[in-house]
C-alpha cells in the first residue's frame, strides 16, 4: 500500500472510541473527496484499514456500512468496497435530508420512484442494446449472490435497477432514479445497517422470493414486453412498500 492515498489514514488516533465507526466513515469520506478518487476505486480491505487506523475489523465494517448508506461506497460481496463517486450522490444526500426532516414523506418518494422506473423501463425496452441487457443479466446474478449480506445487497440491488434504467439512454432520468432509489433503500435498511444484522426477508434462504420480484422485470425488458415489464415493476414496488412500512 506504499504511496497509496489511504496511507493518509495511518497514525491518526480516534478521538471518540464510542463513536469510532462514525469517525472513521467521516475520515474516509473526507479522504475520498480530497483525493478526488475516481468512481470504482477499490478501498483497502477491512483488515488493512483496521491496521491503518489501529482499530478492530468490526468497527471498520460498520464504518463501511455507513458509507454504503450515504451512497459514497459500493459493497461487493466477496470482492470488497469501492468508491461510488457519481454526480447523483449529492442529490441522494439532499433527498436523505428531506426524509430525515419529514419521515412521513417516504410514501411520496416511493411513488416517485415507481413513476421514474416505469418510464425508464419503457424507454429501456425501446433502446436497450444487447450489451446493456447482458450487463443487466450479470447484475441479476450479482443480486442473487448478495442475499444474506445487507450492505452487499443494497449495492447490488441499486446496481441492478440502475443498470436497467440507464438502458433508457436518458442520463437525467437515470441520475434522478438512482438518487431516489438509493435514498429509499437506505431508509428501508438503515435499522439493520445500524445493528449490523440482516432482515428476515433478506436471509439467504429467501433467495427464490428475492429473485422472483426482480427477474421478471429483466425478462420482460428482454422480450420487449411493455405490459409485462410495467406489471413486474408495480409488483416490485408493492413488495418494497411492505418492507418500508416494516422498517418504520
Amino acid at each position: 500500500m506504499a504511496n497509496s492515498p489511504w496511507q493518509a489514514l495511518q497514525g491518526i488516533g480516534l478521538s471518540q472510541p464510542e463513536g469510532a465507526a462514525e469517525e472513521i466513515a467521516a475520515r474516509v469520506q473526507r479522504l475520498i473527496l480530497a483525493q478526488e478518487l475516481t468512481d470504482g476505486s477499490r478501498l483497502p480491505s477491512e483488515r488493512d484499514l483496521a491496521v491503518l487506523l489501529s482499530t478492530s475489523r468490526a468497527t471498520v465494517s460498520q464504518a463501511i456500512r455507513i458509507l454504503v448508506v450515504k451512497g459514497l461506497v459500493e459493497s461487493r460481496r466477496g470482492s470488497g468496497a469501492y468508491v461510488r463517486m457519481r454526480p447523483e450522490v449529492n442529490l441522494a444526500t439532499s433527498i436523505n435530508l428531506m426524509l430525515d426532516v419529514e419521515p412521513g414523506s417516504v410514501d411520496a418518494l416511493a411513488e416517485l420512484r415507481l413513476g421514474l422506473e416505469s418510464t425508464g423501463i419503457v424507454k429501456a425496452i425501446e433502446r436497450a442494446t444487447s450489451d446493456e441487457l447482458a450487463e443487466a443479466e450479470r447484475a441479476l446474478c450479482r443480486l442473487a449472490q448478495s442475499a444474506g449480506d445487507t450492505a452487499s445487497w443494497m449495492s447490488a440491488d441499486t446496481y441492478f435497477h440502475a443498470t436497467l434504467i440507464s438502458a433508457s439512454h436518458n442520463a437525467y432520468l437515470a441520475a434522478v432514479f438512482d438518487s431516489v432509489h438509493t435514498a429509499l433503500i437506505n431508509y428501508e435498511y438503515r435499522a439493520w445497517i445500524d445493528k449490523g444484522t440482516v432482515p428476515s426477508w433478506l436471509e439467504s434462504a429467501q433467495i427464490d422470493a428475492l429473485t422472483a420480484i426482480h427477474e421478471p422485470i429483466l425478462r420482460a425488458v428482454q422480450k420487449r414486453d411493455v405490459d409485462g415489464a410495467l406489471y413486474a415493476v408495480r409488483h416490485h414496488h408493492e413488495v418494497m412498500m411492505k418492507h418500508l412500512r416494516a422498517s418504520q
